[in-house]
């Protein structure tokens, strides 16, 4: 097994690890936010906690999903210019894509660490954390989607003249779910 599958292997790990957590950080959303409605409208009890707790799994849950549909390349892109150009010219341009999307995630998992560091001294009062829970999912998405950037320039990079090899895995039939 060479380093390339073994990361590819690592990473079909780890989704499946980020899949667990949205869905269960989304049905927590579902219980707790019912609950307060429920608590709210029947017996007049307020949860302070439930909508901070609900915003806050939200935002888990936006940078978690986004490192997985980064990775399966659901991102919004122009392929259909990128297509007309020669093969060799589509790699390069895909490499220069990938490089300056990478350092989109550089810059936005610095601000973001910055953040964490501000926020660290203040709190949430309702859940009794700290406001710094808020902005870690954005460094560990962004970080999440910057080793997702490494891992497309090495598929661009030694995939073969086949240009659906990189769809095919496991037996799945190749096709290509962009526009």
């Amino acid at each position: 097994m060479t380093g390339f599958q073994f990361l590819g292997r690592l990473f079909e790990k780890l989704e499946r690890m980020q899949t667990i957590f949205c869905v269960a950080a989304l049905g927590a959303i579902v219980v707790v936010l019912s609950l307060e409605i429920l608590l709210r409208q029947f017996l007049g009890i307020n949860l302070q906690w439930a909508l901070d707790l609900s915003a806050l799994l939200m935002v888990w849950i936006c940078f978690i999903g986004a490192s997985m549909v980064y990775r399966r390349k659901g991102h919004i892109g122009i392929e259909v210019l990128v297509k007309l150009f020669p093969e060799g010219l589509q790699k390069m341009l895909n490499v220069v894509m990938y490089l300056l999307i990478g350092a989109g995630f550089v810059v936005l998992m610095i601000r973001a660490g910055s953040l964490m560091l501000v926020q660290r001294g203040q709190e949430i009062v309702s859940l009794g954390i700290s406001r710094s829970f808020l902005s870690f999912p954005v460094v560990l998405g962004t970080a999440l989607m910057l080793v997702t950037s490494v891992y497309l320039i090495l598929e661009e990079l030694l995939r073969s003249g086949d240009p659906t090899a990189h769809f095919k895995k496991s037996g799945e039939e190749g096709h290509d779910e962009s526009y």
